[in-house]
């Protein structure tokens, strides 16, 4: 954008039409730029819930497996009682 060093009215009123429209674009590259990067976002929220919810359910299988374990013997015992009719 040029400016003479006297500008006329005219001048002038080009200038800030230039400025206006340059701002124009600038604003519209941003508005993009943010638009891009609310998706990227959205996209690693979802994939974060993913791990998240497949980590939960790793944890309860483990901690089912560990409690359950712990009980086999005696679970093994009431059955083989209840099997073979005498207490133990």
């Amino acid at each position: 954008m040029q400016i003479p060093e006297n500008p006329s009215n005219n001048d002038i009123r080009d200038a800030l039409i230039q400025l206006r429209q340059e701002l124009g674009q600038q604003i519209r590259d941003v508005e993009n730029k943010v638009n891009r990067l609310d998706d990227k976002f959205d996209a690693y929220q979802k994939g974060t819930d993913g791990m998240v919810r497949m980590a939960n359910t790793i944890i309860i299988a483990t901690a089912s497996v560990v409690i359950l374990a712990g009980f086999s013997p005696a679970v093994n015992a009431i059955i083989t009682a209840l099997f073979a009719g005498k207490p133990q």
